[in-house]
């Protein structure tokens, strides 16, 4: 044990651990270039290795290398971790670069005078200490705000290694006066193995984010429909069956609307498929803008679409389609930076009540008033009970 928290075993044992994860990150990276920041950590990691080497190298190179500077790499080094954080998440680093810059100069200037005109080791280590406690609980804030079980674990291991820091600069306050840091006591041996366990969670940290955020696409691929992003046909059957069980417990009507835009082939024909698919996305986001939060869209056919409404009769579902409707016909659907279109579109609506009929034939009801909308001239609302 004692020779396992030598600080000299410790330093060689964090350089192969840094080094390790950095090419593992470099090479990481080059497999999931989409997201942000892997990179940087992995330079984080980097800057690790080279902090501790120099450390290591106390009493045989000049202090200005041995101690000012791996101090100060050590804060960059979290620095990048926290602006690694911030670029995955595509989050500002403005504030966060300024915080860091001004512990980074706090350490260059109390470093310079605690080594050349004060010379103190337990006032170096005091403020490093309290200095990456600030940076820690900085990177554990960033990371809260973000509600997910890896963040909040990540967040939950930054909390530890920031109170571990503010633990270690004040019982230093009242420590033994130290002559030489690479002869300190266990408490300093610990403080690297923490840094150590740092470079490990952070890494393993960023792995299980980007996990997790896969995971997140791949579900959304799954349930959406990839040009418009509103929902699938699958996915919307999965809601229809949850809205439904709590309609049956609140005692309340579920209704749903199919529309169809009116010749949309012609647009295609007319304009090219592109510009039919931005009418489609333009409709979506109209309907997504028109409808209340808890209904659910999906688009089911080329350029048909279902709208699944909680808590609605079929007069109100009937109202709400005819002001979509109103609201389609007089939108312009933008076709290039000169010219713009006007759509229509036919709606056919019905209650859904899957105890008395299924699914299935709530929408053939559906799609029965959609086709005596379209049969009596298109531009219309037919209510199908």
């Amino acid at each position: 044990m004692q020779e396992f928290l030598d600080l000299r075993t410790l330093s060689v044992n964090n350089i192969l651990i840094s080094l390790s994860f950095a090419i593992c990150l470099f090479i990481y990276s080059q497999y999931h270039k989409k997201f942000e920041g892997i990179k940087s950590l992995a330079f984080a990691f980097l800057l690790s290795a080279v902090a501790t080497l120099f450390m290591g190298l106390r009493n045989y190179i000049p202090g200005s290398l041995s101690i000012i500077l791996p101090n100060l790499l050590v804060i960059f080094s979290i620095t990048l971790i926290h602006i690694s954080y911030l670029r995955f998440y595509r989050v500002s680093d403005r504030l966060a670069k300024i915080f860091h810059a001004i512990m980074v100069i706090i350490m260059a200037v109390m470093g310079v005078y605690f080594t050349y005109v004060d010379n103190s080791v337990n006032a170096r280590v005091i403020i490093l200490s309290f200095i990456v406690s600030l940076q820690c609980f900085y990177i554990m804030a960033t990371l809260i705000k973000a509600h997910n079980v890896a963040n909040i674990a990540i967040a939950a291991s930054y909390f530890f290694f920031a109170i571990f820091f503010v633990v270690r600069g004040s019982m230093t306050l009242n420590d033994d006066t130290l002559t030489d840091f690479m002869q300190g006591g266990l408490l300093h041996s610990l403080s690297l193995f923490v840094y150590e366990l740092m470079i490990i969670v952070s890494s393993f940290g960023m792995v299980w984010m980007v996990s997790y955020r896969v995971q997140g696409v791949l579900k959304e691929q799954a349930s959406h429909d990839p040009l418009t992003k509103v929902l699938n046909r699958r996915a919307l059957e999965d809601i229809v069956n949850a809205e439904h069980s709590r309609s049956l417990r609140s005692n309340v009507t579920m209704s749903v609307i199919m529309l169809d835009i009116d010749h949309f082939k012609r647009i295609n024909d007319q304009y090219g498929h592109c510009c039919g698919d931005d009418v489609l996305v333009e409709l979506s986001n109209l309907l997504i803008k028109s409808t209340r939060q808890y209904d659910s869209i999906a688009r089911v056919g080329g350029e048909e679409f279902i709208i699944l409404l909680p808590d609605t009769t079929l007069e109100q579902a009937r109202v709400i389609a005819e002001n979509l409707r109103i609201k389609i016909s007089k939108h312009e659907f933008k076709v290039n930076d000169k010219e713009k279109l006007t759509v229509t579109a036919s709606f056919g609506a019905t209650e859904c009540d899957l105890v008395k009929d299924g699914w299935l034939k709530i929408l053939q009801r559906a799609d029965s008033g959609l086709y005596q909308a379209k049969a009596a001239g298109r531009n219309q609302v037919i209510a199908a009970s």
